[in-house]
């Protein structure tokens, strides 16, 4: 299944990645289920065929940020291609936590263009009713627990970059065809094809120097959310002494586009590394987080530029104005509230 909200200034690459699975097309035993929503056109549910794709449903004018939206789709494709196995790829504009599927058609009340946010994209997976083998986001900086706390009990595998991803998307022919050629290939394998297969694509591409991509085994994501609330915890009860040492070791930790997305295992890394700070429950803490990624993380292809990205950012500003200007909708981020994370952010920014 691929979500392809084109409702903007992606439309020539919506378009495009559609024509590359259509090289290669579904197969008796894999099946290409699109959803595609133009800005000069409508929304159609798609069938991919070689060569071209069937016309299943036409849906008019569909709002692809509502997740009543994305729910239809898995059940529409699931009834059309009832399978074994379900991947699913979310496509379209992406912000981390901040949201994803920007529908520039739909515009809310104040005028402004409506998007999923991280509440809205769990309600969709929840009322879409089924349990993904893999769940991609060809999407810019979702590579966060922020981001995968929400897919918890409904995707298996997640597979996401923590930065910007070029025009151009995923190499949908590659991995189509990679796909159709083994079909019997496990969920943990085609991940790891995504991976392999974008990494090489953007390899043999000069320009493009600054990308990362990744695949996180979400059986781990109790221990990972577990250990980061560890963290934030041991972290608060030593601000006041090792504020200037934490915040060192985040600058020394790979950003992203978003200079407040932090490469989180470089972070707590840095930390268990700091000679400065001498409090063992805080470095254990840091440990525990930096194993569960470990354990986690089970594929990762970066540039060179992007060297020291381990798979996951987080949200972690340092100054307080960036803070308090996206507090409010950092509130409604339910990770952030059930880990503790938002209480050591508004403390480290608090304190002097």
């Amino acid at each position: 299944m691929v979500y392809i909200d084109a409702d903007n200034n992606l439309e020539p690459f919506g378009l495009m990645n559609l024509a590359w699975p259509e090289s290669v097309g579904s197969s008796e035993e894999v099946n290409f289920v699109v959803l595609l929503d133009t800005y000069s056109g409508g929304t159609s549910l798609l069938y991919v065929n070689q060569g071209a794709s069937e016309v299943l449903e036409d849906w008019g004018e569909a709002n692809m940020a509502d997740p009543a939206t994305m729910a239809k789709f898995i059940k529409a494709a699931k009834k059309a291609c009832p399978a074994e196995n379900y991947a699913f790829v979310s496509w379209d504009h992406g912000g981390g936590w901040r949201g994803l599927n920007w529908d520039d058609s739909s515009l809310d009340a104040s005028g402004r263009v409506e998007y999923t946010n991280m509440k809205e994209l769990r309600q969709a997976l929840e009322d879409g009713g089924l349990v993904f083998d893999v769940f991609a986001f060809d999407q810019c900086l979702m590579a966060q627990p922020e981001v995968a706390y929400q897919l918890a009990g409904y995707a298996d595998y997640v597979v996401f970059s923590e930065e910007t991803i070029y025009g151009q998307g995923f190499p949908y022919g590659s991995i189509a065809g990679d796909l159709v050629a083994d079909p019997d290939m496990s969920a943990a394998e085609l991940s790891a094809v995504i991976v392999r297969d974008f990494g090489d694509y953007y390899s043999s591409i000069t320009w493009a120097n600054d990308w990362t991509i990744s695949a996180f085994d979400m059986v781990y994501m109790g221990e990972l959310s577990g250990a980061i609330a560890d963290l934030a915890s041991e972290s608060l009860a030593v601000l006041g002494e090792y504020k200037n040492e934490l915040k060192n070791d985040r600058a020394n930790a790979q950003t992203y586009y978003y200079p407040y997305f932090v490469d989180l295992k470089g972070y707590v890394m840095n930390v268990i590394a700091d000679e400065n700070i001498e409090d063992p429950a805080l470095k254990a803490a840091a440990q525990s987080v930096d194993d569960a990624i470990d354990s986690g993380i089970m594929a990762t292809y970066n540039s060179k530029h992007n060297g020291d990205s381990y798979g996951l950012s987080i949200y972690f500003p340092s100054y307080r104005s960036s803070y308090l200007g996206l507090k409010p909708a950092y509130t409604d981020v339910p990770f952030a509230t059930e880990t503790g994370w938002l209480d050591f952010l508004q403390a480290f920014a608090s304190n002097k």
